[in-house]
């Protein structure tokens, strides 16, 4: 079940904004720590465990050159924060499920967390994996880590509905596709796939993007949130769910490449390749003159969301580490400057899309927070690596890093009114 936004986060988050494009080390550091406090579902901790990985452990990240060398003689406490995601998994992982060990039944595999959707908690599964190759399946609440992660791999692959065309759905108790699950699934089902030198499947992480994208791609590039199935539903153009699209396929991409299957999947990675490119190539007319995405990006009613500007930002970014292109290098930097000039001095990102309730806008967002420090990771990349797609030393938004603080007038009331009323509605359950 989603949590409420708590009122003492809301008051941290409406405290004093920084007017800055760039990020002081010191304000990064504390977006770092709001993002380590501020998460409970499990996607949340999901997309938190791989920014830890970019911006903590970035050998270990699927971007890096060798991202699966450095696992041979990995210890646990060289990841520490991993394994504490992983660990606290595993101890909430309901007892009932069974442990599933590799020579077990297949039919018998289950979710790593109690969830209503079954694309949410793979997210999890870098960081079991991880923790299983430093501790050697070492056991928490009953089950190794490496079982834990073959028992959700198989929950997947057996348990979860399908769609006609075989994509696995986002959800437990129906085939739906949410754009979402590009970013929780298939990178998971890569990574796990590399490490068991399971090439097909390997295919079936780059099949799932492809089956995604054939149900979910409209006629502009963009992606739809949420089809088929009952219920909830959202044609929208969301831009938190393109970018999760995207970034995913990216992750998928990366994680062939740096596999021993790269030369025979060679077209596969064409494929991601130009899919991601695809959302970059519709989206990048849609960025507003102050450098955000809408909420949904062609609805300029909707609001500017800071948040899937961000992820946006990170992907296009990594579009150039990656050596792909420099092409979006430009736009991604003015995401991000945008998205930073609205992180206030606690460390919160603000003017961010509702997690629970995606049509609105809310005040704190967990992955949001996540989404930057993944940004700032590449960037800091990026920066390292010389630069590329910057004409000059002067056409970088971010420029050099800045401290300048000041309360922005302009959202005062805004962050009064959001106040009176998370007021009124505490006094109001009294």
């Amino acid at each position: 079940m989603r949590s409420k936004t708590p009122l003492v986060a809301f008051l941290a988050a409406s405290s004093s904004l920084v007017s800055a494009t760039h990020l002081t080390d010191s304000l990064l550091n504390k977006v770092y720590n709001v993002m380590n406090e501020i998460n409970s579902a499990s996607w949340e901790n999901g997309t938190k465990s791989i920014a830890i990985l970019e911006s903590k452990y970035p050998d270990l990240s699927v971007y890096s050159t060798s991202p699966f060398q450095p696992l041979d003689g990995l210890k646990s406490g060289q990841i520490s924060e991993i394994i504490d995601i992983a660990q606290t998994t595993l101890n909430n992982r309901p007892k009932s499920n069974s442990t599933t060990s590799s020579s077990n039944s297949t039919l018998s595999g289950s979710s790593l967390l109690e969830d209503g959707a079954a694309g949410d908690p793979p997210s999890l599964g870098i960081a079991v994996l991880l923790a299983n190759a430093s501790t050697n399946n070492e056991e928490v609440n009953g089950i190794g880590y490496g079982d834990a992660a073959t028992s959700q791999l198989n929950h997947l692959l057996y348990n979860v509905p399908r769609t006609s065309s075989g994509a696995i759905s986002h959800r437990e108790d129906q085939a739906q596709l949410w754009s979402d699950n590009v970013f929780m699934v298939p990178p998971f089902l890569a990574y796990y796939a590399v490490l068991h030198n399971n090439q097909t499947l390997l295919q079936e992480a780059y099949r799932q993007c492809s089956l995604y994208r054939d149900t979910l791609k409209q006629d502009s590039g963009l992606w739809a949130h949420i089809l088929l199935g009952t219920g909830t539903h959202d044609s929208g153009l969301w831009a938190t769910g393109n970018a999760w699209a995207a970034t995913g396929m990216l992750r998928v991409w990366a994680t062939i490449k740096a596999s021993s299957y790269a030369s025979d999947m060679s077209s596969q990675m064409d494929d991601l390749k130009n899919w991601v490119t695809e959302i970059f190539d519709a989206s990048q007319g849609y960025i507003t003159s102050d450098g955000l995405l809408h909420n949904y990006i062609n609805d300029n009613s909707s609001f500017k969301d800071t948040s899937g500007s961000a992820l946006m930002a990170a992907t296009g970014i990594r579009l150039s580490t990656l050596n792909i292109t420099d092409t979006y290098v430009p736009n991604s930097l003015k995401l991000l400057a945008a998205a930073s000039s609205y992180i206030n001095s606690t460390g919160y990102l603000t003017q961010v899309v509702n997690p629970y309730d995606f049509s609105k806008q809310g005040t704190i967002s967990p992955e949001g927070q996540s989404f930057v420090v993944m940004a700032y990771a590449a960037y800091k990349e990026w920066d390292s690596l010389g630069r590329k797609g910057s004409t000059s030393g002067n056409d970088d938004p971010l420029g050099s890093s800045s401290s300048a603080f000041r309360v922005m007038s302009g959202d005062v009331p805004a962050l009064l009114g959001g106040l009176l009323a998370a007021l009124l509605g505490v006094w109001s359950m009294m």
